[in-house]
Formats: structure tokens, C-alpha cells, sequence
């Protein structure tokens, strides 16, 4: 199993299920902290990228342009 880390402190994250999972924007991703093995403390982990099982859909490109909303409303 591969080990969580927080892109906000870079602590280990022991609870993946309290993981908030956030499309990066290329200043996010660059301003990540470096992972150590200290737990993380924040409320809630910060992870930039998709959840595990996440399906994308074919030709999708930028996910910060998707309405939430409307993409469950069609579900």
C-alpha cells in the first residue's frame, strides 16, 4: 500500500477517509510541502489529485471547469 501524505503540512496521513481531495492549480501543486514522517494535524488532509477509484471521463481535460451540480444532476 502506498503511503498519504498532506500537501499542506507533508505529514503522514493515517486516516484516509478524512482526506480532501483538490484538482491543483499549477501554484498549489508547486507550493507542496515536502512529505516527512511526522503525522499530519490538519483538519482536513490535503491531497491534490483524484480519489482512489476515481473514474475520469473520456477527453476530460481540466476538472476545476466542471459544475459540479449540473454533472450530478445528469447522473
Amino acid at each position: 500500500m502506498n503511503e498519504i501524505h498532506c500537501h499542506n503540512c507533508g505529514g503522514f496521513i493515517t486516516d484516509p477517509t478524512s482526506v480532501s481531495y483538490r484538482v491543483p492549480s499549477s501554484a498549489a501543486a508547486a507550493a507542496a510541502a515536502v512529505p516527512h514522517s511526522a503525522l499530519c494535524t490538519c483538519i482536513p488532509s490535503v491531497v491534490y489529485g483524484t480519489p482512489p477509484g476515481y473514474v475520469s471521463w473520456p477527453g476530460l481535460t481540466d476538472l476545476s471547469r466542471i459544475e459540479r451540480s449540473r454533472a450530478a444532476a445528469r447522473n
